[in-house]
């Protein structure tokens, strides 16, 4: 099929190539009228050539940003959207997990491309739901730029979300164990987990200044919007490890005692404590357990839903503003003094 005049061409180049179709036009001419020519993309077939030259003409854009990479386009997105912070854990994880589109020019990627990677991975529904995430966050960051017209991650489907199994409390018997050996610092970590209730993480980026030991609370919490800022009572059985790590020169609460270093994040946290700890190896638990364990022993005291909501930071359809008086603390503190 002959294209028109001005058009632009489409060229298979020689050697064995993964995408040997090139698509070029031209952008202007020189002194001498020769054309000058940018190239569009590079191609698997013929008529994937041509319908990126028809996009073209259909919604042109910049060409000098138009090659640009997948890792390239995640690399601008994370210093632009996390300045002051590291990107979180769940991003970093995804782009590890989306390597086979590293190298393909953002503009080139499809929905079949983004689907095929999400449909490959192996792990459960909250991964899969944080590469269709990271894909539709970088599409939005493109688009933006008008380095792509569309963001084909919408169109990506997840599988239908089942209730997880993959969290258990711990058990009463390996409580005791965990109390018989408080001079283990996994031991503590995870009887910190189970008696506030916290995910991991959130422990992690309790800052010094939100720890009130007079009053036995901390103001902490992350992910929900009941979940953030909430008060966290100090039970009386862990507030000798609290007090332990309390430090009025350091940031934050919990510091790494290898480097000096705030654990900061998930990682440190599992690979620095949980997974150094004997008497962790000798159970299987993920650090997460102990927010179920927290949950489970709320439940067998008979706690008051409003209360268990409130320590735990779920949220509650009749709990429409948080305002933690004195009065609401010390029944926080009760709560978790009973179980």
């Amino acid at each position: 099929m002959k294209l028109p005049n001005s058009y632009g061409s489409v060229t298979k180049l020689s050697g064995k190539r993964r995408r040997p179709y090139t698509v070029r036009i031209t952008v202007g001419w020189t002194d001498e009228g020769g054309q000058i020519r940018k190239v569009v993309g590079y191609y698997r077939t013929k008529a994937e050539a041509i319908t990126a030259l028809a996009e073209y003409h259909q919604h042109p854009y910049d060409l000098d940003t138009r090659g640009i990479t997948f890792t390239e386009l995640y690399q601008k997105w994370a210093a632009d959207t996390y300045k002051e912070s590291g990107v979180p854990n769940c991003y970093t994880a995804a782009y590890n997990r989306l390597s086979n589109l590293h190298d393909m020019p953002f503009a080139d990627i499809r929905t079949r491309h983004m689907q095929g990677e999400i449909d490959a991975c192996e792990l459960g529904y909250s991964t899969k739901k944080n590469l269709k995430t990271l894909c539709n966050k970088l599409s939005n960051y493109a688009m933006e730029r008008e380095i792509i017209m569309t963001n084909y991650a919408t169109l990506c489907t997840l599988p239908t979300k089942q209730d997880s199994r993959i969290h258990q409390p711990f058990t009463p018997s390996e409580l005791e164990t965990l109390w018989a050996n408080t001079d283990d610092d996994g031991a503590r970590l995870a009887l910190i987990l189970c008696y506030t209730g916290l995910r991991p993480t959130e422990l992690a980026k309790i800052k010094t200044e939100n720890v009130h030991l007079d009053e036995r609370y901390m103001m902490g919490g992350m992910k929900t919007a009941a979940g953030k800022n909430r008060a966290v009572p100090i039970a009386k059985k862990i507030y000798p490890f609290i007090e332990a790590m309390y430090n009025p020169d350091a940031e934050y609460l919990f510091m790494d005692k290898k480097d000096g270093k705030p654990v900061a994040t998930y990682d440190r946290l599992r690979e620095h404590y949980w997974e150094h700890s004997p008497v962790l190896r000798t159970m299987n638990h993920l650090p997460h357990d102990g927010r179920h364990t927290c949950a489970s022993m709320l439940d067998d005291a008979d706690t008051p839903l409003k209360i268990t909501q409130l320590i735990l930071g779920h949220r509650s359809a009749n709990v429409t503003h948080r305002v933690y008086t004195h009065k609401t603390i010390g029944q926080l503190i009760k709560a978790i003094d009973r179980i």
